[in-house]
């Protein structure tokens, strides 16, 4: 069965005061000894589930600063439930675990909608280095996009300008905005972005339509067009 181990009281404690929130999901007992091992000597806190369902369930709680997913996760699961996440709009980080580091499962993994992707192998210290690194990228440290002097509140997906004037996005619009923001000044492809915001899609145009509205809503400048490319993070100018 999945869910924390270790005594409860102590496991709450430690969840309290963590740096960071760390969600595995992996069936492999060897998988799961090593890395609950590793983010124990460090101020993570980490809780274990098995498999999908519990993962799927205990992902959308947002409780989760970053997810761990191995992609062998009941005989190869762990792709399709990468996917119910991006589709649930859960844009929580998530690292996947590959067995071998096959360059075919790296882009699987990718192109699933996961953030990073890793030799399950791989030392501990390189994973938890890469884990850092995603929750220092990531809008929910702080539920907040900042653009230019205006902010947006990702929970509860508005704008709020200097001025007290503010706007409402739909859930969508602030995926796309979230997801922007998650590595500000850096491009991301239509690709990426309709994997993580629209992954039930097949046509990528749906990426340009959202670009489009968000333009109307917010100003040309909220997105920056890089041709050929995709889009990066622009600014929103006061008058």
């Amino acid at each position: 069965m999945g869910g924390y181990a270790g005594h409860p009281l102590v496991l709450e404690e430690r969840l309290a005061s963590a740096e960071m929130r760390v969600l595995l999901i992996t069936g492999d007992p060897d998988v799961a000894a090593r890395l609950t091992d590793a983010f124990g000597r460090t101020n993570c806190a980490a809780e274990r589930v098995t498999d999908a369902g519990n993962g799927l369930i205990r992902a959308l709680s947002r409780e989760f600063d970053i997810i761990v997913l191995d992609r062998r996760l009941q005989a190869g699961r762990g792709l399709a439930l990468m996917r119910k996440l991006r589709r649930a709009q859960v844009l929580t980080p998530v690292i996947m675990l590959t067995a071998g580091g096959q360059v075919q499962d790296r882009v699987a993994c990718l192109q699933a909608g996961s953030d990073d992707c890793v030799d399950d192998l791989t030392e501990a210290e390189e994973l938890l280095a890469r884990v850092r690194a995603l929750h220092r990228r990531s809008p929910q440290r702080t539920g907040t996009v900042h653009l230019g002097a205006a902010r947006v509140d990702v929970a509860r997906r508005v704008v709020m300008y200097e001025n007290g004037a503010w706007v409402t996005l739909t859930r969508r619009e602030c995926a796309v905005i979230a997801v922007l923001g998650s590595e500000p000044g850096r491009v991301v492809s239509r690709a990426r972005l309709q994997a993580l915001v629209f992954p039930e899609r097949q046509a990528k145009s749906i990426v340009d339509t959202y670009v489009y509205h968000l333009r109307r809503k917010l100003g040309r400048e909220v997105i920056a067009t890089v041709h050929s490319v995709g889009y990066r993070l622009g600014y929103v100018p006061f008058d």
